[in-house]
């Protein structure tokens, strides 16, 4: 019994989303990013960063999308304690502190990148 080129296709697809998951457990801190709303907090704060607007502490902890102000502290204090967010005085307002990803966060980036384009060959 012969498969079609679509059934080999789905098969294909499968078996690359399965390496792509191994290949993420594999990564720097995995365990720590698992944790609930902690990566796309993450990947939040390094767009606005890359995008020349890091976030202040005062604007993410006011935010309701991300949870009560106490749950989104904590979640900074992970992710500075794992070492992928640092906090700097902002050159306007040295009162304002601001949240920037680490380079050890920005190789996570890097690495999850490279896994997705060898998913996509």
């Amino acid at each position: 019994m012969s498969e079609s080129n679509s059934d080999n296709d789905s098969t294909d697809l499968y078996l690359r989303f399965r390496w792509l998951l191994n290949g993420l457990e594999d990564l720097p801190a995995i365990d720590l990013l698992k944790m609930p709303h902690l990566e796309s907090l993450l990947a939040d704060i390094a767009q606005a960063w890359q995008a020349g607007a890091p976030y202040a502490i005062s604007t993410l902890l006011v935010r309701s999308d991300l949870g009560h102000s106490n749950t989104v502290r904590k979640r900074l204090q992970q992710l500075e304690e794992a070492g992928f967010v640092d906090f700097e005085r902002s050159s306007q307002d040295s009162r304002v502190r601001l949240v920037v990803p680490t380079q050890q966060a920005l190789r996570y980036f890097r690495e999850y990148a490279n896994l997705l384009r060898q998913v996509g060959r």
